[in-house]
């Protein structure tokens, strides 16, 4: 009985402090959020494309670009946080050893930081980027020092709500090379807490099921043990068991049943009850303390 209490008392606890943990995250979460940022690539005057113009995910010939548009669409709705700022940057980065090292970069500002005392946030801001221009930058750097790097350009949108959350979309853009492809994606802290909630909350129903599932076994057990106390005897002195032949149960009805269609005992020492047929043991351990069972 003191078992069972506690069992519940935790029980209790876990949903109490599930409670608090979702309602917490839920508060901070209260967000809207969208992003439609998009871009696409001008060509230089040719003769082979009969469309300037080239839409978002394609591969891109590096030496026909002439501009590369990008459009930043972003609205953030925040009813707990009231600071929100932002700016747009764009920064080359070379490096060495396959791209793992970065050895030198340079910053460009786009857009300055731009704070806005409200609980929303809606950024629309274009910028048409001359692709050569950093194509170049990057040239006379190799140049000047007379190696070869791995080379990219990134456009990045940060927002920074209260000096903390720092959600950014970024444009990944590869200079130096015949044939490139730009990546754009966006970091949001926003979506990883809410996995984490729904992570949370999946592991307190595991945990209340596995309780509950403990406790109702132990209820069945017991009233089985009652149902059927005529045909279990319980011993001081345990029989010898021949443990070459002995099958371990897992149910307590499986054992029952094998006394009743063998029309034979069962015998119950210190929780460990067992019935012997044709000279195979079948045994089954009961976790449960102080069951009354009949006595001979």
């Amino acid at each position: 009985m003191f078992k069972k209490i506690i069992i519940i008392f935790l029980l209790i606890l876990i949903l109490f402090l599930g409670i608090i943990f979702i309602n917490k995250n839920l508060s901070k979460n209260n967000i809207e959020l969208e992003n439609k940022t998009t871009y696409n690539v001008t060509l230089k005057p040719n003769i082979y494309f009969s469309n300037n113009k080239l839409e978002a995910n394609n591969y891109y010939i590096a030496n026909s670009i002439e501009n590369i548009n990008v459009y930043f669409d972003y609205y953030l709705k925040n009813q707990n946080k009231e600071n929100i700022s932002y700016d747009i940057t764009a920064s080359l980065k070379s490096y060495a050893d396959n791209g793992t090292k970065l050895i030198w970069t340079k910053d460009f500002n786009l857009k300055k930081l731009n704070s806005i005392n409200e609980k929303e946030i809606n950024i629309k801001e274009n910028y048409n980027l001359d692709y050569q221009y950093y194509v170049n930058y990057v040239k006379s750097f190799q140049e000047y020092y007379n190696i070869k790097t791995e080379n990219y350009l990134y456009i990045k949108l940060n927002l920074k709500i209260d000096g903390k959350i720092n959600p950014n979309v970024l444009l990944t853009i590869p200079i130096n090379e015949n044939i490139i492809e730009i990546t754009l994606k966006e970091e949001n802290p926003f979506l990883k807490n809410n996995n984490i909630d729904f992570s949370f909350i999946f592991i307190i129903i595991v945990i209340i099921l596995l309780i509950i599932k403990i406790l109702f076994k132990k209820d069945n057990e017991k009233a089985i043990l009652k149902e059927y106390q005529d045909i279990i005897i319980t011993i001081q002195n345990k029989h010898n068991i021949n443990y070459n032949h002995i099958i371990y149960l897992t149910n307590l009805k499986d054992l029952i049943s094998i006394a009743l269609n063998n029309k034979i005992n069962i015998f119950n020492y210190h929780n460990t009850y067992y019935t012997t047929v044709d000279n195979t043991t079948y045994l089954y351990i009961l976790n449960i303390d102080n069951l009354s069972t009949s006595h001979v």
